[in-house]
């Protein structure tokens, strides 16, 4: 027999119990960022151990370590370990982003010329041109399925895309001007204008001499901003939610002025991940410094994307094998970070999982029990 007061306390728990359930599932993907702060790992410690594959109890020791969010650095196509590790973000309560390279290497031969990634200074990158069919078909294709499943999945939040250049000699990166044949062609057919043969040093000096790079600068932008907007839209045929997540902010041109204002929307806020913070800043010893120096370089950081008037979440970066970077001053940074942003986010590499990744966890979950309040 059961007496009353035993029943209201049970009562009482199990209340209590089902109300934080009911705000893990129910609520928590609407305010991430918001109420409550990001908190992602993008593993590469982990996933290292499986042969790079994403494994169930990753998912779990991640959200155990007070992550919610997960993003596996391989595997983004991988359309089934996608789902599946979707999955298993639903079973424990946290939520995924599926890490992917802006960029797409150019194949060897001939197809790609003309089309490849050219800059102002006439050097060209390995990667297809940011204004070729085949980069924007490739990344779309992606992306596109990505939000298909999360539309029968919402712990699948939206992709996190690296504008990184990793090409061979790689200058800056991705993206600022191109001045590959495709662009240079659609330019003049469209302004009428006889485009001499010229050598890719060559191209953006003319244009300047002619009074053109201007209008070349625009069209160009232009064109980016066409497409960025044509994913868009087809994203919200399958899940108006669906955020992009874009890195390094505040970012490269083509970040700045074609993904900001056409990949944010109300419902689905564009987020902006800052590596700028990842370890101390030069010849700064002491942590207290080090963090000062780190929040200022944030706050300095953060009017780009104020300034361009655009709805976002922004993010400050911690990565282990960084300059200094510590268990200890990975977690305080972390904290700082998240007290002036809308979260934080680890590149989690450095540490062996056998040897030094305990430690790291120990500290990264005392920084994510400060930030959630727990």
């Amino acid at each position: 027999m059961i007496s009353l007061g035993s029943v209201s306390i049970n009562f009482v728990i199990l209340f209590t119990l089902l109300c934080g359930i009911f705000a893990e599932a129910g609520t928590e993907r609407h305010v991430l960022g918001r109420a409550v702060k990001l908190r992602v790992l993008v593993d590469k410690v982990m996933q290292e151990e499986e042969g790079w594959i994403a494994k169930e109890w990753m998912i779990r020791e991640a959200r155990d370590a007070g992550f919610n969010v997960y993003s596996p650095r391989r595997g983004f196509d991988r359309l089934e370990d996608v789902q599946q590790v979707s999955e298993w973000c639903r079973k424990y309560g946290i939520f995924h982003m599926p890490w992917m390279r802006g960029s797409l290497p150019i194949p060897s031969g001939p197809a790609a010329d003309g089309k490849r990634y050219t800059l102002a200074n006439g050097k060209v990158q390995q990667l297809w041109s940011p204004n070729s069919d085949e980069f924007w078909a490739w990344i779309s294709k992606y992306i596109i399925e990505y939000a298909k499943l999360s539309a029968r999945n919402p712990h699948l939040i939206g992709i996190f895309l690296d504008f990184e250049n990793y090409s061979p000699g790689h200058e800056g990166n991705c993206y600022t001007l191109s001045y590959d044949d495709l662009i240079l062609s659609k330019f003049a057919r469209s302004f009428g204008i006889k485009l001499p043969s010229l050598a890719p040093p060559m191209r953006k000096p003319w244009l300047e001499e002619m009074g053109l790079h201007p209008s070349f600068a625009e069209f160009q932008i232009s064109q980016w901003r066409e497409r960025c907007r044509a994913l868009r839209r087809e994203v919200d045929r399958f899940n108006r939610d669906f955020q992009f997540c874009i890195y390094p902010a505040p970012g490269t041109l083509f970040m700045v002025q074609a993904c900001y204002h056409e990949w944010s929307s109300a419902t689905a806020p564009i987020i902006l991940a800052d590596p700028k913070v990842y370890g101390r800043p030069r010849e700064v010893k002491r942590l207290e410094d080090a963090l000062r120096g780190n929040r200022e370089i944030l706050l300095r950081n953060m009017e780009v994307p104020k300034e361009a008037g655009i709805l976002f979440l922004y993010m400050g970066g911690v990565d282990p094998a960084t300059r200094g970077a510590d268990p200890e001053f990975c977690a305080r940074n972390a904290l700082m970070i998240s007290e002036i942003t809308s979260g934080y986010w680890v590149f989690y590499e450095g540490p062996k999982y056998k040897e030094t990744h305990r430690e790291y966890f120990k500290w990264f979950t005392w920084a994510n029990r400060a930030i959630s309040g727990n």
